[in-house]
């Protein structure tokens, strides 16, 4: 069983902005590492390694669902929109499946930043904005920027990020068009 908590400005205190720098502050210090995807979400590991149901995971574990972008100190590295540009020169633009692992200029840049983080990539401060949108400042001029790109409907309910702590799918923190919802177990 788990409790939903919908946090709402008023009752915590403060703008969206201060709630998710609230949320974020541990991530200072943590190594960044263990960048991956499951479908069109990236997956960033931050802190020890440890297992969690068969996987690696660390401390804290980013899900991104909206637009992003890592950069290093004069290029962008891989973003967000690689994931539909093939990897193959002759793929065609229009058929190719993007969801298959290697298919993607995405996962090819991946894996060039895969081996980037096996140094160590440490969290040194991070800026949130109004609405949801992060940028995390690594060492060695790394940083990942994510930015909502989905205004609220009535019709539907988008998921910018998921901060989920410890590996466990149960006590995460998302930040969406309806603001924040914090889940924890009971």
């Amino acid at each position: 069983m788990r409790r939903r908590l919908a946090i709402v400005a008023f009752f915590v205190g403060g703008s969206l902005k201060e709630i998710v720098e609230r949320i974020l502050a541990p991530l200072t210090g943590l190594r960044m590492w263990g960048l991956g995807r499951e479908a069109d979400v990236l997956i960033v590991q931050f802190g020890e390694r440890r297992e969690a149901e068969g996987s690696p995971v660390g401390a804290y574990t980013l899900r991104v669902a909206c637009a992003w972008r890592l950069a290093g100190p004069t290029a962008l590295l891989v973003a967000s929109g690689d994931l539909f540009t093939p990897a193959d020169e002759k793929a065609d633009l229009e058929t190719f499946d993007w969801d298959v692992r290697g298919a993607s200029w995405w996962d090819v840049r991946m894996d060039d930043v895969g081996r980037l983080l096996e140094q160590p990539v440490t969290i040194t401060t991070f800026l949130a904005d109004s609405y949801g949108g992060v940028r995390l400042v690594a060492t060695g001029g790394i940083e990942l920027e994510i930015f909502p790109n989905s205004s609220p409907s009535p019709l539907v309910e988008t998921e910018f990020w998921r901060l989920v702590r410890g590996g466990d799918s149960e006590d995460y923190v998302t930040v969406g068009t309806t603001g924040i919802e914090l889940v924890q177990p009971t």
